[in-house]
């Protein structure tokens, strides 16, 4: 970790006009193996009952929808953690992250998200186990 910050350093923009801020803290904990099944579970409940603009999607198909319509711009969980919807490509242009960069708290509320948008469409989803969420 060190020599890979210590590489980082000299290749860092300075600029007086628009200074950098280093942030250090423990490293934010990723979602779990659950927590992506939960969500892909939902995505196939919406595949199999929603109808959008006259037509049914597979998950995949949802899972993109989501990820460029549904995701939040930022989300911020309880814990403080903000999580953007956008990275920068090495061209400059803006582009939609992969749902595997979210850490767990920000992909629950992505996930929530994606939930409400299903039940807005009719989707009625199955019951959650006694334990409730797991991983999420």
């Amino acid at each position: 970790a060190l020599k890979t910050l210590m590489a980082l350093l000299p290749n860092l923009p300075l600029d007086d006009e628009r200074p950098l801020q280093v942030l250090v803290r423990e490293e934010p904990k990723a979602r779990g193996l659950d927590a992506n099944g939960y969500y892909w579970m939902r995505l196939g409940e919406i595949a199999d009952q929603a109808w959008f603009k006259g037509r049914q999607f597979t998950k995949e198909v949802w899972h993109e929808y989501a990820r460029q319509n549904l995701m939040p711009e930022t989300i911020t969980t309880k814990d403080g953690v903000e999580c953007s919807k956008w990275v920068e490509s090495p061209d400059g242009k803006a582009v939609v992250i992969s749902t595997t960069f979210l850490e767990k708290g920000c992909f629950s509320e992505y996930t929530t998200a994606c939930e409400a948008f299903g039940s807005s469409l009719g989707v009625h989803f199955s019951e959650l186990p006694r334990a409730g969420r797991i991983g999420l």
